[in-house]
């Protein structure tokens, strides 16, 4: 009996003090758990699509409900092929441009829009003007922060501060329709233009289109247009979106009207700083 007790003793006390490690004995005050890297690896968990991911709620503007003790949580994407880390507001994938807690990161929504109308007689002619301004206020549960101080409060556009390799990422939804006699092809681009320290005008940086097929009504369909681009930039440039529409249908008398979407999934401004000069 006191033999049996020596050992529960010894187990109690292995169990309070020693670490665990798989694959290995070489222990190490330095962590809990030690997995010994080699020829076996450690499968996580994973998902074929972000809508079974813990916490989802298409109800919700980012889709994720907020919990702080799945904060660091990692989840294998089949679908996109990449990992998910949980921040206590939303998963977000490794690839993406920038997080919430990305120093070198901001992600702008759209704080005032532009519409853009359209008439068609033959061949479509919109008057595409202006661009929309990015003073969206900070918004974790958005993915809305500007970690890089991009905002101008007095302009639509926002102003570089550290000279620098970025990657610069942009999403425009467009709202609104057509109606009449029409059928064909609407084009939605924009267009990242940049205006360099000490420059006068404006030089394009990046275009990137969408299409939308018009059969009388144009109502439905994926209006949102996005790129990713890295470029290197001098402190001072400023940057702005341009939202252009075409209408390549053919008509016989049509009216249409566009408006820039507000919701921060569709339309956004996002830069991250890859490397300072």
């Amino acid at each position: 009996m006191k033999n049996i007790l020596i050992i529960v003793v010894l187990l109690f006390q292995y169990d309070l003090h020693a670490q665990m490690f798989i694959g290995d004995n070489m222990v190490s005050n330095k962590n809990v758990l030690k997995i010994k890297d080699g020829v076996q690896g450690v499968i996580l968990p994973y998902s074929n699509a972000y809508t079974t991911f813990p916490k989802y709620n298409a109800n919700v503007t980012d889709v994720f409900d907020d919990h702080p003790n799945l904060v660091g949580g990692l989840i294998y994407n089949k679908s996109d092929d990449q990992y998910y880390k949980y921040d206590g507001f939303a998963w977000n994938p490794a690839r993406q441009i920038q997080g919430i807690f990305q120093p070198k990161g901001s992600r702008l929504g759209i704080s005032q829009g532009i519409t853009i109308p359209c008439i068609s007689f033959g061949i479509g002619l919109c008057l595409s003007t202006g661009s929309a301004a990015y003073l969206a206020p900070d918004n974790k549960s958005e993915v809305l922060v500007d970690n890089l101080g991009l905002k101008n409060t007095s302009t639509s556009t926002v102003t570089i501060k550290q000279a620098g390799i970025y990657d610069i990422g942009a999403g425009l939804g467009f709202t609104g329709g057509s109606f009449g006699a029409q059928v064909g092809i609407t084009e939605f681009k924009i267009t990242l233009q940049a205006k360099y320290p000490s420059a006068a005008n404006w030089e394009t940086v990046v275009t990137k289109s969408n299409y939308s097929v018009v059969f009388i009504v144009d109502t439905q369909g994926n209006k949102t247009c996005s790129f990713a681009h890295t470029v290197s930039l001098p402190a001072g440039t400023e940057l702005r979106i341009i939202p252009t529409i075409k209408s390549n249908a053919f008509s016989g008398g049509a009216l249409s009207n566009y408006d820039t979407d507000p919701n921060s999934v569709n339309s956004f401004i996002a830069a991250r700083l890859i490397k300072a000069y």
